[in-house]
């Protein structure tokens, strides 16, 4: 991670990923499943993987997780939502944010990245949409 994420840091606490996003670490990913097979992948791979993750409450109409992440100082909220594209096609975009008042130095940032990892290890996104 640069220095000027942490920069950035010391006064954002919350990141999240988009479509329209310039880091490409933070885009929009792609996945050639269905949308209630990844939220079952992703609900069976939190507790297994992801031990201070949390699962808080599932939506599965409207392909929302919420998770709490149990930091050493903090919790961080984290929504993970599944979209449908088409029948076997589906996206997923996270938002993370750090419960305070202060930044948080790049964790929300290091989180979306390490739930994606995790979930690559598992089943792979598309390379372009």
């Amino acid at each position: 991670m640069s220095m000027m994420r942490n920069l950035v840091g010391l006064w954002k606490n919350r990141e999240e990923t988009s479509e329209k996003e310039r880091n490409p670490a933070l885009k929009t990913r792609y996945y050639k499943e269905r949308k209630d097979k990844l939220i079952d992948l992703i609900l069976d791979l939190i507790p297994k993987k992801l031990p201070r993750w949390k699962v808080m409450h599932t939506d599965r109409e409207r392909g929302e997780i919420l998770v709490e992440k149990q930091g050493l100082l903090r919790k961080s909220d984290i929504v993970i939502t599944v979209f449908r594209i088409n029948p076997i096609r589906s996206a997923i975009d996270v938002m993370s944010a750090k419960r305070g008042s202060f930044g948080d130095l790049g964790d929300t940032y290091r989180d979306i990245l390490l739930f994606f990892r995790v979930l690559h290890t598992a089943i792979k996104p598309e390379e372009k949409p």
